[in-house]
């Protein structure tokens, strides 16, 4: 198992060279079996119908769907309201209201899924994601490891996030390119990298209180909350590249 800063370095490097649905897939499934999960899933709501990417059996995203499951899953009902990671497990299902939920938990556990961690994306213009990892069998590594890197795991997710919605279009409004300075642009670029503000500045050669100072600008100029969805909205803008 790899360190989570490794499994997100993998991340940013696939990412940044994918350009289709199935090379997000894979880079996908290549950093969550390099953390010790089976599976992963991306799961993304806005004016139509949710768009799925993830690793999955076929058969079980088509019984999900078939069976209304997005409308009392509550990995979805969490997403749509929250902005941090939740760990979820088929025990823990007994404690949910609804015997759709239940219901739920019980047919995902017939295709070996049984526990993970799902990372809540508020994506704007009220749409909002989940990004998941998850495995057969619950592990207490599994659990020790999402908790002591919980802020790591959900810039995973939020990266993941930022670059399918700008590069597959998942449904996203066009966004006009907002006037950004050059090196608003440059650290920017490097930030979508997954470059530390301090690797930054030794590569522009300036310190990193200005790297923080130019992000800071340009994530107020893009009207973003985070730095992940500064770097989705400069990618759909064609701030950078």
């Amino acid at each position: 198992m790899k360190s989570v800063e490794m499994a997100y370095q993998e991340l940013v490097d696939g990412l940044h060279s994918s350009v289709g649905e199935m090379e997000f897939r894979r880079v996908g499934q290549r950093v969550a079996e390099s953390m010790g999960f089976r599976y992963f899933a991306y799961l993304g709501f806005g004016d139509a119908d949710p768009v799925l990417i993830s690793s999955y059996p076929k058969r079980w995203s088509e019984h999900y769907f078939a069976e209304g499951y997005q409308d009392v899953d509550p990995v979805v009902a969490f997403a749509k309201g929250k902005r941090s990671t939740m760990q979820w497990t088929r025990e823990a299902a007994r404690q949910f209201p609804l015997r759709a939920q239940k219901r739920l938990f019980d047919d995902a556990d017939e295709f070996g899924i049984r526990h993970g961690v799902s990372v809540a994306i508020a994506g704007g213009f009220d749409r909002f994601a989940a990004f998941t990892f998850a495995v057969d069998e619950v592990s207490a590594a599994h659990g020790k490891m999402v908790t002591e890197a919980n802020d790591i795991v959900q810039l995973i997710g939020l990266t993941f996030h930022a670059h399918a919605d700008a590069k597959l279009a998942l449904r996203s409004p066009r966004v006009e390119a907002v006037p950004l300075t050059q090196r608003e642009r440059e650290c920017l670029a490097w930030a979508s990298r997954g470059k530390s503000m301090e690797a930054t500045a030794m590569i522009l050669g300036i310190t990193p209180r200005a790297v923080k100072f130019h992000l800071d600008n340009a994530r107020a100029s893009l009207g973003a909350e985070t730095l992940p969805q500064a770097v989705a909205i400069a990618l759909r803008g064609r701030n950078i590249s």
